[in-house]
């Protein structure tokens, strides 16, 4: 059984740099079971859409898995109707960000004929199965599908606890060398991504160790569901990183969890494990402000740990506690801190006009921006479908499918959620992001 899965392209204005993780470990999966896998990794190869046309009529599948989060919506609707034209007897799966959280848009907007929800490796490759047995889905958890006109709604899959037991992506099927030569975190040979000068990566890679956040953002999405935190081992995560490091020549590794510091423990035993394995590496991982311990980076930073992503998001205790951040102010500084003190650039990120935004709060992240030295931009909130944010939101969404088409990355405004009005709105956030004082 032939099984083509589609990585759909997302941040279209900036080089490829972060492989599709999950989707390469699906295929590693599913071709661990004998099945005969293809990656047509279109936002790594970025085809015009009639070039992804021409390449699809030249492949074969008995069943073809698309993935991508909500912002390859307007994609994915246009890629289906494609597929179906080319391979009318295959079915059409949707797995990822998109098809968890707004599956009924994609069966009222398209004709997808089974939906993933949550993690796919397990559900892949149990519908895989099925199909090339006796085709029956009604056993299958975590999938939505079609019968008889219909949608059929199984029951959901529990998330898979022990995370050692998936393998490591295929990478052989992904077109490496175009992840390889992009930074993971910006262009670091000509030092705009902001690491330490005497910092230099030539090849890079990304890395997924825990799955979940212990946290409840009311602006973030959770794919694994809320508070419900998983880690692979810090072994295992070692292993992955030696395979890099002597199949691909990798010398810098971004960690790209959601929170890779949650685990103090599991932190500090993997920074051992990795000075024990004396790699040529340098690495980063995103982190939160509560767990920026100054003992623990200066541990990270001796094991060649060079960047920390850090949400602050904003200067004002009264923004955080209505984004239910769990973190203060002061937290936030010590963190900027104590990371630039361990040798660790502190990269930030803020977001703006968050509901309750008003002059005052807007100038206390400024003030932050300025006692802590940092003159990053800021992000846009954004609601995205199956967030607190989004279903505060919804009363000013007039058409939810034309909204979700516009949606792209948070530094592209989709709607505004203060009290202020559009023009007014851009003005300040510039004035935030220069620093400038608004009262």
């Amino acid at each position: 059984m032939k099984v083509l899965l589609i990585n759909s392209p997302i941040r279209i204005d900036a080089n490829p740099n972060c492989i599709p993780y999950g989707l390469a470990t699906i295929a590693a999966v599913l071709r661990a079971q004998g099945f005969d896998v293809e990656i047509y990794d279109v936002n790594a190869l970025r085809p015009l859409k009639e070039d992804i046309s021409k390449s699809l009529k030249d492949m074969t599948w008995d069943l073809v898995g698309l993935s991508g989060l909500i912002t390859t919506y307007k994609f994915q609707k246009w890629l289906i109707p494609e597929l179906k034209a080319i391979n009318s007897e295959a079915p059409v799966v949707s797995g990822g960000g998109l098809a968890t959280s707004n599956s009924e848009l994609l069966f009222n907007q398209t004709d997808v004929d089974i939906t993933v929800i949550g993690e796919g490796e397990q559900t892949m490759l149990e519908l895989c199965r099925a199909f090339k047995a006796t085709g029956d889905l009604k056993e299958i958890p975590g999938i939505w599908f079609r019968q008889n006109g219909n949608i059929v709604k199984n029951e959901v899959r529990e998330n898979i606890q022990n995370l050692n037991r998936m393998p490591f992506p295929a990478w052989d099927l992904l077109p490496m060398q175009i992840y390889l030569a992009n930074p993971i975190w910006g262009d670091v040979a000509n030092n705009s991504s902001g690491f330490r000068h005497d910092v230099r990566v030539t090849r890079s890679m990304n890395i997924i160790s825990s799955r979940g956040c212990p946290f409840s953002c009311r602006f973030c999405y959770h794919l694994f569901g809320r508070s419900n935190y998983r880690f692979r081992s810090p072994q295992n995560v070692v292993d992955e990183i030696e395979i890099l490091a002597d199949r691909y020549e990798v010398d810098f590794v971004g960690f790209v969890d959601d929170n890779m510091m949650a685990s103090e423990r599991r932190l500090l035993e993997f920074c051992d494990l990795l000075e024990d394995r004396r790699f040529h590496i340098t690495w980063g991982c995103h982190g939160r402000v509560t767990s920026a311990k100054a003992e623990v980076l200066e541990r990270m930073a001796k094991i060649g740990c060079v960047w920390i992503g850090y949400g602050i998001e904003s200067g004002s205790q009264k923004i955080l506690d209505a984004m239910n951040k769990k973190a203060t102010v002061a937290q936030a500084k010590e963190a900027v801190i104590n990371t630039r003190r361990a040798g660790i650039y502190p990269n930030t990120t803020f977001i703006f006009g968050y509901p309750g935004e008003t002059l005052e709060t807007i100038q206390e992240t400024i003030d932050f921006k300025r006692e802590m030295g940092l003159e990053c931009g800021s992000f846009f909130a954004t609601p995205y479908p199956g967030t607190h944010l989004y279903e505060q939101a919804l009363a000013q969404i007039q058409n939810e499918e034309s909204f979700i088409q516009r949606l792209g990355n948070a530094n592209e405004f989709s709607i505004n959620l203060t009290e202020f009005d559009d023009e007014t709105l851009f003005d300040l956030k510039k004035a935030m992001d220069e620093n400038r004082d608004v009262i």
